[in-house]
């Protein structure tokens, strides 16, 4: 993948606080089958995820889909850090939180319905709908969360933190 377009819609859902941007992204079977096959591959009782065990990103399978991230992080001077798996089913919930320690967030949507909500700093919320193969890239510091799952969705996305280029 040489050339990258990179279109962005950039907007702030609550009109006076921090830009948010989205970017269509193009995910191939193979990928979403492969962060299926890690994440699933997890041992944990709790929901889904490769948190505290890998960086999704660095399999080279995913070459295709981290270039497109780097690319678009590039356009913002953002450099990538840390970067996981979350695999939602019936029942699983992830609370209201922030991304301490990191300028922007990402969350890119690839299988699934259910929303993201985040919070402005009076609590108004604001649904960010379910858009499959879009990367959301976020002020890390705005509180998020996905309400617990009523039918047993397979909700897969891939998230990350970012921080800021120092270089100029």
């Amino acid at each position: 993948m040489d050339d990258v377009e990179i279109v962005s819609n950039s907007f702030d859902p609550f009109e006076y606080q921090n830009t948010f941007y989205e970017y269509d992204l193009d995910i191939s079977v193979e990928e979403i089958n492969q962060i299926l096959f890690l994440v699933k591959d997890v041992q944990t009782n709790e929901q889904k995820n490769t948190y505290e065990y890998l960086n999704i990103l660095n399999f080279p399978i995913l070459k295709n889909l981290k270039q497109q991230i780097i690319t678009t992080l590039d356009s913002h001077e953002l450099f990538l850090r840390n970067n996981w798996a979350q695999l939602y089913n019936k029942n699983d919930a992830h609370d209201v939180h922030t991304h301490l320690g990191s300028d922007y967030s990402g969350i890119i949507y690839i299988q699934g319905e259910s929303p993201t909500l985040f919070y402005d700093r009076s609590f108004s919320s604001y649904s960010y709908k379910f858009k499959k193969n879009k990367l959301l890239l976020f002020p890390s510091h705005i509180p998020h969360q996905v309400k617990r799952l009523d039918s047993n969705e397979e909700r897969l996305v891939v998230s990350f933190n970012t921080t800021k280029n120092c270089k100029k």
